[in-house]
Formats: C-alpha cells, structure tokens, sequence
C-alpha cells in the first residue's frame, strides 16, 4: 500500500469515527418539535429543538474550531485534503441558518465522508421524522450525483445546493423570511 494509499484509508477511517460518534450528539433526544416545523426565538423562526450552545459543543467535540462573528458562529476542520465548515446562525439561543460546505483538493469529486456530512446538515430540521429525512437523503445525493446548483423548498426550509464550484460543494438551510 502506497503512503498515499494509506493516508486516504486513515482519512477515510477517522471520518467514518467521527460521523458515527457524533451522530448521537447531533439528534437532540430532549424537547423535540412534535409536529412543530419552526419555533420562534427572538424575531426569528428557528428549528425546533436545535440549541446552539449543543450543537456548536457536538462540532467542537468532534474537531472542529469554531468563532463567534456577532451571532454567525463559524466552524471549520481539515482531516487530510479535506476542509469541513458548519456556519451556524444563531438568534436567541436558537438556530434559524445552517451552512455546510465540503471542501476538496484539486476538484476531486466529493467523498462518502462529505456526503454524509452534507446529508446530516440537510436532515436535521427532520431528525424526528424518518420519511422526510428519506426523502431528503434522496434529494441530496441525486442532485450531488448530477452536479446540479438547486435550490428547494422542503416544508418551512430552503435548501440550497451549489455543486458547481470546483473546491467546494455548499448546503445552505434556512428559513425564508
């Protein structure tokens, strides 16, 4: 096995770790939304459950570094050739924007480890509701596989994918105003 070779099975392995270590971390199994698309925090309408003091904790448990920008917290980490950053919007202790952007070296094509870290952005407004999060699943990886900008309108969320810059592939969520 070549050191390149060997490097991409730790990466590969180390992101395979972190994505299902954190998954239980991400869910939130206290007060969900039943049956509640938004709820309001402050002037704005957040997602149901999601708290940002936990959710920044989970990302910067599992890597990531995070910086407050005056209620936008950026988060960032780098495994290998491949950047990871969570942009999370936050308003009242809530969550009204999510922002995940995968970034890979040299226009490679997007991994399995960046899919499933766009797909768990994607599903989280539905975390409690396994045929939406089906669907979404779906959504996401036919219009990463077509390499198609896209935006949609899921419930109370625009999803909004852009597949077309050469570095990076973006999934933003928020709630349209």
């Amino acid at each position: 096995m070549t050191g390149r070779s060997r490097w991409l099975v730790i990466l590969a392995a180390g992101l395979a770790a972190f994505l299902a270590a954190g998954t239980g971390s991400y869910l939130y199994a206290h007060d969900l939304r039943a049956g509640q698309v938004t709820q309001s925090c402050g002037a704005r309408a957040c997602i149901p459950g999601v708290k940002a003091p936990a959710l920044l904790d989970a990302l910067k448990g599992r890597g990531h570094e995070c910086e407050d920008a005056s209620g936008v917290w950026l988060c960032e980490m780098v495994v290998g050739s491949i950047g990871f950053q969570a942009r999370v919007n936050v308003s009242d202790g809530g969550v009204h924007r999510l922002t995940g952007t995968v970034f890979h070296a040299d226009g490679d094509p997007l991994t399995e480890a960046g899919l499933a870290y766009l797909t768990w952005f994607a599903v989280l407004p539905y975390r409690d509701d396994p045929a939406a999060t089906a669907q979404i699943r779906d959504w996401l990886t036919t219009m990463i596989e077509a390499d198609k900008d896209t935006q949609a309108t899921i419930l109370d969320y625009a999803y909004v994918l852009v597949t077309s810059k050469d570095d990076a592939v973006q999934l933003d969520i928020r709630i349209p105003t």
